[in-house]
């Protein structure tokens, strides 16, 4: 995992096989000021459905969130379309993965994912068919033994099962990461989890074994207290970390 150009350096290319993997402190006035703009649907800057979405959370400063991830993710992708913010198109495919509209520029070259938690937000940009990006806060979770029986297959639950304190938090929050990774680059998130120990071709899609041994799936540690994952449809050769080299991220 390699630190690469500063927010501010404008670059428009990305090697195949080492994605760009942009990391965002949520909680900065400079992020925070991208969502308590006025007119960012009229802006083209997000689209009315995240607006809806953002206008019904009881927390306004949630939906200044939401807001502030969607126009900085058009923010980031136009630096490699080469295209203005308001011009890059995304829209949900059946799965609700959001990708770029196919007549986009850059669409056939390009793929993307993003995700949040506690204050980072994260954003993979690669030369791929698909990415998949999950980023998660190192935590305790209480039913980390009975939710690894329902989302992981049975090996993977078995292995969670034989850990305990610190160990346990830690294993269960990477291979959470992982699936998730792998489940966002094949389009269907948690549905496709679900079952997985019963549904042999859906195990074999979220194998984290199998797809790290293929150089698919690589683990990034984006910040401490922090673990992630991304997934690509090729392989992966190394992870490129887009950061103004400041501990927090800021842009």
């Amino acid at each position: 995992m390699t630190a690469v150009q500063e927010f501010g350096t404008p670059f428009f290319d990305v090697e195949p096989g080492i994605p760009h993997v942009w990391l965002i402190h949520t909680g900065e006035p400079a992020f925070l000021a991208l969502g308590e703009q006025p007119n960012l649907v009229e802006e083209g800057l997000i689209s009315v459905e995240d607006e809806e979405r953002a206008a019904d959370f009881l927390d306004a400063s949630a939906g200044i969130r939401l807001r502030a991830r969607r126009v900085l993710l058009r923010m980031i992708l136009a630096r490699y379309l080469g295209c203005a913010p308001d011009e890059v198109g995304i829209i949900t495919a059946p799965g609700g993965k959001p990708v770029l509209l196919p007549d986009s520029p850059g669409s056939a070259t390009y793929a993307f994912s993003a995700g949040h938690s506690g204050e980072l937000y994260a954003v993979a940009v690669g030369r791929c068919t698909s990415l998949g990006l999950d980023v998660e806060r190192l935590r305790s979770v209480g039913r980390a033994n009975a939710i690894a029986e329902r989302w992981f297959g049975r090996d993977e639950a078995a292995r969670i099962r034989s850990l305990e304190g610190e160990a346990l938090d830690l294993a269960f929050m990477e291979l959470w990461t992982d699936k998730e990774a792998l489940a966002k680059r094949h389009g269907a998130g948690l549905r496709l989890m679900h079952g997985q120990a019963d549904v042999p071709e859906v195990h074999s899609e979220l194998d984290v074994d199998r797809e790290r041994t293929a150089g698919r799936l690589l683990r990034i540690h984006p910040r401490a207290g922090y673990v992630g994952a991304i997934a690509s449809s090729g392989p992966l050769t190394d992870v490129e970390i887009v950061t103004k080299g400041d501990p927090r991220w800021i842009i």
